[in-house]
């Protein structure tokens, strides 16, 4: 049986602490993106359209290297995507920062059982 958030207080912290990072600016909204849209299956209670704002960003920037995978690229080729990721990030920064919102939201209620 798969454990869903609300029995994995773990999860719950994590994915709280990703949102808080990244909306207080201490945590790239792209990488966030990444991370949450993995964790999909494990968020039953989050909306489809807010993890389908994650799922859809991840898609988008999963040829960026904007995570450990930087360490394989060669300096010329990076700092070109390092300027694609940073126009992208501009573009969406206001929809993930919405998102993010909603789903501390939706976790802190539920924690709350509101």
């Amino acid at each position: 049986m798969m454990q869903t958030w609300m029995n994995d207080p773990l999860l719950t912290k994590r994915v709280l602490e990703i949102a808080r990072n990244t909306l207080d600016g201490k945590y790239d909204p792209l990488l966030a993106c990444r991370d949450l849209a993995t964790l999909r299956e494990r968020l039953p209670r989050v909306t489809h359209s807010v993890m389908n704002i994650f799922v859809g960003i991840a898609s988008e920037v999963d040829a960026l290297p904007i995570g450990s995978e930087r360490q394989h690229w060669a300096a010329a080729p990076l700092r070109l995507k390092d300027i694609e990721a940073a126009e992208y990030r501009e573009r969406v920064q206001d929809v993930v920062a919405n998102a993010l919102r909603e789903l501390v939201l939706t976790l802190e209620n539920d924690r709350r059982g509101a």
